[in-house]
Formats: C-alpha cells, structure tokens, sequence
C-alpha cells in the first residue's frame, strides 16, 4: 500500500516595516488563512507537481534543475531518503506576490518529509533550519521575517536581530475589513530589494539612520494602536509607511493607481506588502463601504481576498 502524508503552511503579510526590517527596522506582520497544501506520495517515482492559481507546472527530481528541486534534493539528502517521493502542492494565494510563497513552500516541504520519515509534524527548530535554506535560495539574504511569520503564526513584532519581540493572540480589527488585492504584476523579490538597499544607500549615513529611526517609531506608534485597538492610529501608520515606500522606490505606476483608487473610494490604509514593485497590496476598508469596495473591485476585474488572521 501507497503511504500519504499531507500539511499545509500559510500565507503572510507584513503590515507596516517591509524593506526597512532588512536593515534593522522593527516590522509588524501577520499569518494569513490562506495556504500552500502539500500531499506526499511514497511513489519512489519523485515527480513534483505545483499548481498555482493561474497554471500548473511538473517536474522530476530526476530529471529536472530549478531551485525547488535543488531544494527538495537538499531535504532528501539531510533526511538520508535513497528513492524519492512524488509531491502535489496546491497554492491558495498568488505566489511571488508579497504574500510569503517562498517561506511557506519551504516549511511545507520539511514538513511533509519530516511526516512521512517520522510520523509527526516538523518542530518550530526543524522548520526554522531547514526553511531558512530556500529563503536564502530565493532571497539571497532574508530578514527571517517571512520564515518566522509562517512558523509563528498570529501577528508579531518582528525585528532581525532579535526575531519576535511581540505578539497579539487576538484582534478583530474594529470596524474595518482586512482585503488583500493582487496587482497581477509579477517582480523577483531579491532583485527588488537589491534595487530599494542601492536606493537607501544612496543617502547619506546621517540621513539614512534619520529613516531607519523614524521607521522603528512608526512601526511602535503601529502595534502600540493594534494593541489598543485604535484602528484610527493604525490606518495612519499604513498611510506613512505607504509614502516611505514610495519614496525609497518600491512602487510602480499600477500600485500607485491602485492604490489611488482606493483612496478615491474612501479608503485610507492602503500599502504594498512584501517586496513591492508589483504583487499584492493590502487595505483596511470601513466595514460598511465593504459590499460597495466588493462590487467595484469585481469591476475592475481584480483577483482579491479576505482573509482573516492564522493562528
């Protein structure tokens, strides 16, 4: 008989720090219940199969070279597996696309073949070592944001040099609708921050910690508004956060559109999420113009979500 495993691992979103944590900023991001499933098939056929939302892509372990099969070949070495098992994974969110698809592709993975080898999921410690492996094949050098957000789950406080110093374990964000929009543009994340670091580099050292400070008090003037549930206070912060970004180069003109058209909407709190430079955006809209901001999103033909916070 045939052995399965299954797992899945959620999507993420950084709601204010983006960019900035890299260099030493504190950021705020959040789980998402929007995931990547895995099923695992004890084939020894090693075919991987990835279906995105827009098209479906196969390969074989044997016979194919791209950094998910670097990565899986990575895995079956330190887990000492000879013959290799066939993987169906199934996206719910956009990949490549601000979301975390990188971080949550890789814990998924340690996890299935930790199930598979040892009959229980991955620990935090496993996935935390093995995880990091592929966000450094896909970002170069990762704030470990993304990773520690998916392992975590909930909203944390994160900054890179000490990982999580907060989190909230419940929120509803009072009276506003959390909505996640795909701008269908598609950029590579460790280009983009290769892109916004020569941007920030560019200023004098004086200047440039001036911005990384102002990021950190925004970024506390933030959780501490989550905190208290000040939803006021924490479209504010978004509003700032979204001018910081564009000012250091992440946007281009169909998130700046976007975006616009949202505020013409009414809707203040709106900001990329992750690398920029295309992907998703994020927005807090009053509940009740939520049908209203639905119907007119439709309209535009654009690929949304509303997703709720993953514990």
């Amino acid at each position: 008989m045939v052995r399965k495993v299954k797992a899945k691992s959620p999507a993420k979103l950084i709601l204010l720090g983006e960019h900035f944590v890299v260099h030493g900023s504190s950021a705020i991001s959040m789980a998402l219940d929007l995931f990547v499933h895995g099923e695992l098939v004890d084939d020894g056929l090693g075919v991987i199969q990835l279906k995105y939302l827009d098209h479906v892509e196969k390969y074989s372990i044997n016979r194919d070279s791209n950094k998910i099969i670097s990565y899986l070949k990575y895995l079956l070495d330190i887990f000492k597996v000879d013959i290799p098992p066939s993987i169906s994974i199934k996206f719910d969110f956009p990949a490549s696309a601000g979301l975390g698809s990188s971080a949550a592709l890789a814990t998924l993975l340690v996890n299935l073949i930790h199930k598979w080898m040892y009959g229980l999921d991955a620990d935090k410690r496993t996935l935390y070592k093995y995880g990091n492996e592929f966000e450094k094949m896909i970002h170069g050098t990762p704030s470990g944001i993304d990773l520690t957000t998916v392992v975590e789950r909930g909203i944390i406080l994160f900054k890179r040099e000490s990982g999580v110093i907060d989190s909230i374990s419940d929120i509803d964000f009072n009276g506003y609708k959390l909505v996640v929009i795909d701008s269908g543009l598609r950029r590579s994340t460790g280009d983009l921050v290769k892109r916004v670091t020569e941007n920030l580099y560019k200023l004098p050292e004086d200047i440039r910690g001036e911005l990384l400070s102002l990021v950190d008090e925004l970024v506390s003037y933030g959780w501490l508004s989550l905190k208290s549930n000040d939803m006021e206070g924490f479209v504010k912060a978004v509003n700032s956060n979204h001018y910081l970004l564009r000012y250091i180069g992440v946007y281009k003109p169909r998130i700046d559109e976007l975006i616009l058209k949202l505020n013409g909407l009414g809707v203040h709190g709106a900001k990329v999420t992750g690398a920029g430079g295309g992907g998703c955006i994020y927005a807090l809209i009053p509940s009740e113009r939520y049908k209203d901001i639905d119907r007119i999103l439709k309209g535009y033909g654009l690929t949304f979500f509303t997703p709720k916070i993953y514990f």
